[in-house]
């Protein structure tokens, strides 16, 4: 079981076909040179329109799909919409791996980057990716941040921005695409997999968790394109879907893009979900529905006779065209280069200094320490001279595997096994490795060895986890537990070693890390999760010391137990008879470590500033003080904190409220999380951070999906300390 409940990927589109050799449209001397696309007076709609007015019926339905034919006759290159960029340029149709452009910047995974509770380092990275994606294209070239829909949509946010804006606003720097709409939680589970999952959803849990950071992504950030999932919501596939991606998508939120289809998902609404009984019918009823380009080769098989039979008509057709081309005329493709400076990246703005430096950087601050008994880390290397140090275990040289899965080539891999050697390097420290065991098999061949080094070593770390042979697309895992084979090897380690036992797990979904947690012979445990190409020296700067680890749990930790405890089908995230409730606002059993932990090298303190805000509102004056689209109830909350330990270091301040109960059958969240911050304090420096407490914050979300402002107490916790309380008073209203 791989249960994280938003699921959400961003992947850049604006990469070319995979040729070497540049490909756009010529308009100061072909044949479009002299038709209203290439004229920059007209609006990208006029554009748009004109171009598409001109095609034939067959040319069009070329243009359907993510693989877009060629049009000689009106100068069109062939085009390929699908290029993979969720943490750095990954292995796609769209991306090409050489020559001049070898490789590209590879970031940890979303999973670490929502870890860090940074917004502006992720802003940092997705700049970066969307320049290099740029640079490929003009040579011709796990999936979720975390568990919280606030956190899911603060990340997203940011990303969009840095991917898609840049220095210049007439263009898109590249067009992103959020997916996957909607409520895709299911991959292969039990016998069901993600073509045939009918995801039974309530409205309550739609617009709580499931819609809310898609919100964020196409009403806020304004996003290029979202992307319809391969199962059903509510017994309706994604990609037919019409209420899901007209009235909320287009209506409701205001896309401004297309949508496309995950890859081959038009066959499914046929074929797997039954939801239609002819080829005709189903290019119908998702064109109808909103979805524009297809993934697949549906479309481009079936289009015309569904024209022919009259299930659609042209216009249909070119209403989804606009929506493309409005897109590539966004982004630049049609005007000349010399005007665009995002069409003079090149080589030598892949895999600059900066870059490599940005990925050390979000390595570092995406590392959860767990545990860390007596202070036994850091390590002082001033105290290691002529000592031994074991690394042990399936991840301690791993390479690809730190980046996850939707990886690309990086310039470089730094395991952990090379991290340590290279900060040890010159100081008498000698670092040695065993293997142990593998992954997940249960082998024990290799444990004699391991164990004679543990013997004559002074330090001894595993290095073990999951990877993507385990936890990845298209595969639910039936076990959260950590691999046998491991925890067998963990305990023989313990029996051997001349001091405790340190932990290091490689993981993007949660793992049962009970045991390692109650172990008096366990000093520490890290969580590096899939931390990219500088993983492994990212690791061993907190080892060392030369980093202060300050990285949260993005997910809640369940005990193994808990996949006997709910079904993969059930997606309800309140507690029920059958289910024990999902994530940290609504699970009811003791996690193993709850989202938002993690420790650090030094110390801090909260005190609330009570100068900052009146703790009691009238929900009557609200409304009448407060204009209906104004959001803020308190402009700012504000929290002192201190660092009052031993160490330089961040602190990730998180900030959660949590409601009365104001009905009997109404489960409202244990707390929910409505901001965060992170900041560097040196020792004993106070500073102040601020978050505003919004309506929004305080709304509950009704069974029927409406929205109330109830009276009551609303406490306040920073991490997790209480600290005040806000009070509403008066009668409860429906906020519209």
């Amino acid at each position: 079981m791989n249960r994280v409940i938003v699921v959400f990927l961003l992947f850049s589109l604006i990469c070319q076909t995979n040729s070497q050799t540049p490909s756009f449209p010529d308009c100061q001397s072909g044949p479009l040179s002299k038709f209203p696309i290439c004229n920059q007076s007209f609006t990208s709609r006029q554009r748009a329109a004109d171009l598409i007015s001109r095609m034939t019926t067959i040319e069009k339905i070329s243009q359907m799909i993510t693989t877009a034919e060629s049009i000689p006759r009106l100068g069109l290159p062939k085009y390929e919409w699908w290029s993979e960029a969720l943490h750095g340029l990954a292995y796609s149709p769209g991306v090409f791996f050489g020559g001049d452009l070898s490789a590209a910047s590879s970031f940890p995974m979303p999973i670490n980057l929502g870890a860090t509770f940074n917004m502006h380092l992720v802003y940092q990275i997705a700049s970066i990716i969307s320049t290099e994606a740029r640079a490929f294209n003009n040579a011709g070239r796990a999936e979720t941040p975390d568990e919280d829909p606030f956190l899911t949509s603060q990340y997203v946010y940011a990303l969009i921005q840095g991917l898609q804006r840049g220095d210049d606003e007439r263009y898109l720097k590249i067009a992103a695409n959020c997916k996957h709409f909607d409520a895709y939680d299911l991959e292969n589970w039990n016998g069901i997999d993600r073509h045939h999952f009918n995801a039974i959803v309530s409205d309550q849990d739609l617009v709580e968790t499931y819609l809310l950071p898609f919100k964020t992504c196409i009403q806020d950030a304004q996003v290029a394109s979202i992307m319809c999932s391969y199962n059903s919501i509510n017994g309706i596939p994604a990609c037919a879907h019409q209420f899901l991606l007209e009235t909320i998508a287009r209506e409701a939120y205001h896309l401004n893009g297309f949508v496309v289809s995950d890859c081959n998902a038009i066959s499914d609404i046929l074929h797997t979900h039954h939801y239609t009984s002819t080829d005709e019918e189903t290019v119908a009823v998702a064109l109808h529905a909103g979805t524009d380009l297809e993934c697949g080769v549906f479309y481009l098989f079936h289009m015309n006779d569904a024209l022919k039979k009259k299930w659609i008509n042209e216009t249909d057709i070119d209403q989804a065209l606009m929506r493309t081309y409005d897109v590539l005329i966004r982004l630049g493709w049609f005007d000349p280069p010399e005007q665009q400076i995002y069409r003079q990246l090149n080589k030598n703005d892949v895999d600059t200094i900066e870059a490599r430096q940005l990925s050390f950087i979000s390595a570092q601050e995406s590392i959860v320490l767990l545990k860390n008994i007596n202070q036994a880390l850091p390590l002082n290397m001033n105290q290691l001279t002529n000592k031994r140090i074991a690394l042990i275990g399936p991840t301690a040289d791993a390479t690809v595997q730190m980046q996850g899965i939707y990886h690309g080539r990086a310039p470089f891999l730094i395991d952990p096994l090379t991290g340590f050697k290279n900060l040890t390097s010159g100081k008498s420290i000698d670092i040695v490795y065993a293997r142990g065991c593998g992954m997940s098999h249960h082998d024990e061949r290799d444990f004699a060895a391991a164990i004679r080094l543990a013997q004559t070593s002074d330090i001894v770390f595993f290095f073990g986890g999951i990877d993507h042979t385990i936890e990845r697309e298209g595969t639910d895992r039936q076990s959260i537990a950590l691999p046998d084979v491991q925890l067998v090897l963990i305990k023989q380690l313990e029996k051997v070693t001349r001091s405790s036992l340190h932990i290091v797990i490689m993981a993007g979904g949660g793992i049962d890390l009970s045991y390692i947690r109650d172990s008096i012979k366990c000093a520490s445990l890290i969580w590096m999760g899939y931390p990219g190409q500088s993983g492994g020296l990212a690791v061993a700067s907190v080892v060392f010391g030369q980093y202060n680890p300050a990285g949260r749990l993005p997910v809640t930790i369940y005990p193994a137990s808990y996949v006997n405890e709910v079904s993969m089908f059930d997606m309800q995230m309140r507690p029920s008879a059958t289910n024990p409730g999902r994530t940290y606002k609504f699970y009811t059993g003791k996690a193993v470590y709850e989202f938002g932990y993690g420790l650090s090298y030094t110390t801090f303190n909260y005190t609330w500033n009570n100068n900052s805000l009146s703790t009691s509102y009238s929900i009557q004056s609200i409304t009448k003080k407060i204009h209906w689209q104004e959001r803020t109830l308190i402009s700012s909350i504000r929290i002192n904190v201190t660092n009052t330990g031993t160490f330089d270091g961040d602190d990730v301040v998180l900030a959660y409220v949590t409601a009365s109960n104001v009905t009997r059958d109404q489960i409202v969240p244990f707390k929910q999380l409505f901001g965060f911050d992170r900041v560097h304090l040196k020792v004993n420096e106070t500073k102040e951070v601020f978050f505003p407490f919004t309506i929004e914050t305080a709304l509950t979300i009704a069974q029927n999906a409406s929205k109330w402002l109830h009276p009551g107490l609303y406490h306040i916790t920073i991490g997790q300390q209480q600290i005040g309380a806000i009070k509403l008073q008066g009668q409860s209203i429906q906020w519209i």
